[in-house]
């Protein structure tokens, strides 16, 4: 059976933007997400180099298919009237969930932003997961919302234990796997010189 999943994660700004800045937001997350979806064709470069990756690759090898990736990625943004003070940000996030076979496929206003991730297989959850777990996720998205908001805010990626879960259970009967996430709450307060990171468990 082969099964696809969407990952719910919500975006919080504190103190909050106004409605306006997070559907300006929102569209963008969700123009360029569905430039990069649209590009996966069979056969687009874009998934010749993905495909790539399924191999035994060396360290030097998935540069070169993750500059292919990126020049790729960043001239369809590019033609896809993404402006420019915030293509190379977009590019680097979509690169990043592209090498992990998940994209970015809407992002709207609700409660702040929710973003929907979609995982195209059970190893791409988890490497999901470590995404969001090591902080490089919301590292990435705080970068390029940080080209939009030029005041300062704290930025919160929000993973609900129940949302992971119930992607996690769509795979459990093929595979046998049956560990859980825990639940996770991750900020990064933006400054005019740098992000300080801080991290924070739920008991959800």
């Amino acid at each position: 059976m082969y099964v696809i999943v969407s990952l719910p994660a919500l975006l919080e700004f504190s103190p909050p933007v106004d409605k306006l800045t997070e559907d300006e937001v929102a569209k963008l997350l969700t123009d360029a997400g569905g430039i990069v979806s649209r590009m996966q064709t069979q056969d687009s470069t874009i998934t010749a180099l993905l495909n790539k990756l399924e191999q035994n690759m060396s360290d030097l090898e998935k540069d070169y298919v993750r500059e292919g990736l990126k020049q790729e990625i960043s001239t369809a943004l590019e033609a896809g009237g993404i402006p420019r003070k915030i293509e190379y940000t977009l590019t680097m996030l979509l690169v990043s969930l592209s090498m992990n076979n998940t994209l970015l496929v809407k992002a709207k206003r609700f409660r702040s932003i929710m973003l929907y991730l979609r995982c195209l297989s059970l190893e791409s959850l988890w490497m999901l997961r470590e995404m969001i777990l090591s902080g490089l996720l919301l590292r990435l998205l705080s970068e390029a919302i940080k080209q939009l908001i030029e005041s300062r805010h704290r930025v919160e990626l929000i993973v609900q234990r129940e949302d992971f879960n119930l992607c996690l259970s769509c795979y459990r009967g093929a595979t046998g796997k049956h560990d859980l996430f825990t639940g996770h709450y991750i900020s990064y307060e933006q400054t005019d010189s740098m992000l300080r990171q801080v991290k924070t468990y739920l008991n959800v």
